[in-house]
């Protein structure tokens, strides 16, 4: 690690690949410095995405968002886990972007969330498209009782999908003891979103930290406990073009996981949005880097204590 996520005491050279307690160190420590570490804990929870579920729900149902489920459900398809009277858990559901289209292809699915803003959209979305086997649970994953609820090793498939729920071996220990078969998590590697970079420069007077890319420590964390994961990455560019308000609302609703939207904070929005629009529209062309692990909690490489 570099000097500023500190000194990691490191076996390179000595079995470093095997070393799972390494690997879990480097990622809480990657988290802590990440954007993640940075936000405030009052201001990101439920209630955050409950104010965001609308336009994100409309955002990651573009045909972009579309590519990306059926780049989703081809990997799945792979790991011969969508059978059809498979179970499937959704951890960190959304508004049904994977659930729904999952729903068609097993038996049952149930989705999970702490934001039920976004599990009335899933619930509306599927009534409309006749889905009727989805079950919805409102809860965070990291008060999720397996025992109490039924869940230990219940289900065919467990998936993550950009999903905060799982940042520490305890919430991926979690993840996989629900499991029977297998597991899938897909998070950025890297995200760069313009706007939100210059904004950040301008209200704290520094670089944005950037997002923690989970997906590499998760990666090595499941081979140093045994297991053979399969990791596939993609790079996308993403041109958007928004009214200026709709910009404006929307870096607002991002911001305020981190700091208060007063009218001083809300008025730089709207600052650095005129400033980046052409013809009263809002332009930028953001980039993903995203990296999809699936893997079988039967199938292990040597035994281990995950």
């Amino acid at each position: 690690m570099d000097g500023h996520h500190g000194e990691i005491a490191s076996p390179w050279g000595k079995g470093v690949w095997g070393d799972a307690v390494f690997w879990e160190k480097a990622w809480q420590r990657e988290r802590r410095y990440s954007l993640y570490g940075r936000q405030h804990p009052k201001r990101s929870g439920s209630g955050w995405w409950d104010r965001r579920a609308a336009r994100f729900a409309a955002q990651t149902g573009l045909e972009e968002g579309q590519r990306r489920v059926a780049g989703v459900l081809h990997m799945l398809g792979h790991q011969d886990a969508l059978q059809p009277d498979a179970e499937v858990l959704d951890i960190g559901c959304g508004p049904g972007n994977y659930a729904l289209p999952l729903a068609r292809r097993v038996r049952k699915v149930i989705a999970l969330d702490p934001s039920e803003a976004m599990l009335a959209i899933l619930r509306e979305r599927a009534a409309a498209e006749g889905i009727t086997n989805i079950e919805t649970a409102c809860l965070p994953w990291e008060e999720v009782d397996l025992d109490r609820l039924g869940w230990r090793g219940r289900f065919n498939l467990v998936l993550a999908v950009m999903c905060p729920g799982i940042h520490d071996a305890a919430t991926l220990q979690k993840m996989m003891a629900a499991s029977h078969h297998s597991c899938f998590f897909s998070g950025f590697a890297r995200r760069e979103e313009p706007a939100q970079q210059e904004l950040w420069r301008r209200l704290f007077q520094e670089e944005m930290p950037p997002f923690a890319a989970d997906v590499f420590y998760i990666f090595h964390l499941l081979f140093a406990w045994g297991y053979c994961p399969s990791l596939a990455m993609t790079s996308r560019r993403i041109r958007r073009e928004q009214d200026l308000s709709e910009a404006v609302e929307e870096l607002a609703e991002v911001l305020a996981a981190y700091l208060e939207v007063t009218p001083p904070v809300r008025q730089e929005i709207f600052e650095l949005v005129t400033e980046m629009s052409r013809d009263t529209r809002f332009c930028q062309e953001k980039i993903f880097v995203e990296g999809n692990l699936a893997w079988s909690v039967r199938l292990r490489h040597r035994p281990g204590i995950p």
